[in-house]
């Protein structure tokens, strides 16, 4: 039984037995509790406080990579911290989260994106604070690292499958930071939209790739894709003949 399980079990004077396969999980002890989902939030959150400091001790004895994705995809079953999360979103509270915090960067970690994207204007819209072990305070910039750490080794190894899926996942993150002032993260803007637009160029996406680096130069005219755009430029413009002659 996961720590954050006995605690609530505890307070709710009922511990489970972890052989029985009918023990209530935290989700479902919280949602059967006859509380207001906000008051269940605000007694929930110390326990799983609790549990991911406990989890983040747990995993400083780790020294390889991969044990650590291991253990952190575990524990993210285990103490089921994502239906933490979802109740925490549902309360309508706004505090700084340590749980939240870390699970988001867990989820980076793991490559989960989907759920990365899910999550990240709320993180956004809350101001959630970084650990401070982090170098940056912005979530975006966090994220955007990440992806961009990840699109450079598809490229350098013409990884295809990695490629497709990871402008997939771009594209999407430049819908979510649309709106996003890059005043003062003018590099980090710059490497979101040069890498998409290094990433398409190599799905043979020009139309898209062309746009991305224009926007990439844009927010910061050092963002190493002038280059690229003017050979964008020219296949785009030598296509140009190619659809006047089809459409004729």
């Amino acid at each position: 039984m996961s720590l954050v399980k006995k605690s609530l079990a505890k307070t709710a004077n009922s511990v489970p037995n972890s052989t029985d396969t009918k023990a209530p999980t935290a989700a479902v002890e919280a949602v059967q509790a006859n509380t207001p989902v906000t008051d269940n939030e605000q007694k929930e959150y110390p326990f799983f406080v609790a549990a991911i400091e406990s989890d983040l001790a747990q995993l400083k004895t780790f020294s390889d990579i991969a044990d650590k994705a291991s253990y952190k995809s575990e524990a993210l079953k285990r103490n089921d911290y994502l239906g933490y999360i979802n109740r925490y979103r549902l309360s309508g509270q706004n505090h700084p989260n340590t749980v939240l915090a870390w699970v988001f960067i867990w989820l980076v970690d793991l490559k989960r994106w989907d759920a990365v994207l899910g999550l990240l204007p709320l993180m956004v819209e809350q101001k959630q604070p970084l650990p401070t072990v982090f170098n940056t305070k912005h979530w975006p910039a966090f994220v955007i690292d990440q992806l961009y750490d990840d699109a450079n080794f598809y490229l350098s190894e013409s990884k295809h499958d990695g490629l497709f899926e990871i402008s997939f996942v771009l594209h999407r993150l430049i819908k979510i930071v649309k709106n996003q002032n890059w005043t003062g993260l003018e590099v980090v803007g710059g490497k979101l939209y040069a890498i998409t637009a290094k990433v398409d160029a190599s799905l043979h996406n020009y139309g898209f790739a062309a746009i991305f680096a224009e926007q990439a130069l844009a927010i910061n005219d050092g963002a190493g894709v002038k280059g690229l755009l003017k050979d964008l430029q020219k296949l785009l413009k030598q296509s140009e003949p190619e659809k006047a002659a089809d459409a004729d």
